[in-house]
């Protein structure tokens, strides 16, 4: 019996771009943090990034170890 499936799956095919990584300086990761803090909603502060909801949502969690890089940094 032929497989169900073609060998190839549509995430290997060449026209289909592999996404970058997007590293954001710890000015950025403070800024979002500011922009939550003072109740800006979530998906405004990724359009002002250029971020997904879900990476603003992620650097909201770790905003302790953020806050001391900080402090750290100076």
């Amino acid at each position: 019996m032929p497989p169900k499936h073609p060998a190839t799956s549509p995430a290997m095919s060449p026209s289909v771009a592999k996404k970058t990584r997007k590293s954001l300086t710890l000015e950025a990761k403070l800024d979002i943090i500011h922009r939550q803090e003072r109740g800006e909603k979530t998906n405004s502060i990724a359009r002002h990034h250029g971020l997904t909801p879900s990476t603003v949502s992620t650097i909201f969690k770790s905003t302790d170890s953020i806050k001391k890089a900080e402090y750290v940094d100076l």
